[in-house]
């Protein structure tokens, strides 16, 4: 039943946008768990990246306020968002993936809640789970705290989750949208830059709790290792001055050599870093490197972050890529 809250009209419009790519085991329940929130004042936008797979049956099958919009061709993560981002008209954009569900009925109405008691902040990282368990999924979690200590603590971090997460529009008018040469992978790390240069902060808010039903093809692919380490390259040249950008770059490049050692994937890294390197006349000129300020407050933040020990347990136990 809808809260008088929920009902209330004046309420902040909700955009909800879920990126959509041949996943059609998990969006079903992806998209019924949104259809099922207590709060009415919302929308809902699916992208099709061009999955060819008649998503469109699935949603003429549930309710008439789901908007399809179906691109013509896969354009990746970043624009395949974008799309929906941009088609949007809410206050507050929330961004899910295909195989992400919201854990009950309520979560938009806490979303909502935790934006109006915390307007310092911009951006909420929601709490990654199981979605049958309701369990943390420590393969998500990267922030810069113990998770054993601040899964159910707010703080403020420098990661969320790109389909697990909510925005306050302004972000996005000012910032700018996901960076579309990017195609996939890491292309939050850039927007996390931008965004913290912009003044905005990103809340963890483990009382806003979804669940993520990875798929396993999914995560067998070799692309992720070519992308990742592509990005990241691209990423440190576009985000940061030469020193800092080094000094995000090296760390990065040795996890994901270290990631592609255990997996067999050293071929799609080398190519990586070499089309990093060699795309770097790509960007830029999109090149806007962080302030000084932007760079000490990131800083600050990781100096919060487990020791590497205890890092490297957690990629033993649940694996990031």
């Amino acid at each position: 039943m809808l809260s008088e809250e929920s009902r209330n009209p004046t309420r902040p419009l909700i955009s909800v946008v879920i990126l959509y790519y041949k996943r059609r085991e998990t969006i079903e329940e992806s998209l019924d768990s949104v259809i099922q929130q207590d709060y009415s004042n919302r929308e809902i936008i699916v992208v099709d990246n061009h999955s060819e797979d008649d998503l469109a049956s699935a949603v003429a099958a549930r309710a008439a306020e789901v908007r399809l919009i179906a691109l013509p061709q896969n354009v990746g993560a970043c624009a395949g968002r974008n799309a929906g981002i941009r088609a949007a008209r809410g206050e507050i954009i929330v961004v899910l993936e295909d195989d992400v569900k919201l854990l009950s009925p309520f979560e938009l109405s806490r979303m909502l809640r935790v934006f109006e008691e915390r307007p310092d902040y911009h951006v909420l990282a929601f709490q990654i789970c199981d979605p049958d368990t309701g369990q943390l999924r420590l393969r998500e979690w990267c922030h810069p705290r113990h998770w054993k200590e601040f899964a159910e603590s707010e703080f403020e971090t420098l990661w969320f989750g790109e389909g697990a997460s909510a925005f306050r529009r302004e972000v996005f008018d000012v910032c700018g949208l996901y960076y579309e040469p990017f195609f996939y992978g890491a292309e939050g790390d850039d927007l996390v830059i931008r965004l913290l240069n912009g003044g905005y902060r990103i809340l963890h808010a483990p009382q806003v709790r979804v669940g993520h039903r990875a798929s396993e093809k999914g995560r067998s692919s070799h692309r992720q290792y070519y992308f990742y380490t592509r990005n990241y390259v691209w990423t440190a040249y576009k985000d940061y001055h030469l020193w800092e950008g080094i000094g995000y770059l090296i760390p990065k490049l040795l996890m994901m050599l270290y990631f592609a050692l255990r997996s067999g994937s050293l071929g799609s890294f080398s190519r990586g870093l070499w089309d990093g390197v060699r795309g770097l006349p790509r960007v830029r000129k999109d090149r806007t490197p962080a302030s000084a300020a932007t760079i000490q407050h990131l800083a600050q933040l990781e100096k919060s972050r487990p020791n590497l020990w205890i890092r490297l347990a957690r990629h033993k136990t649940a694996p990031q890529l």
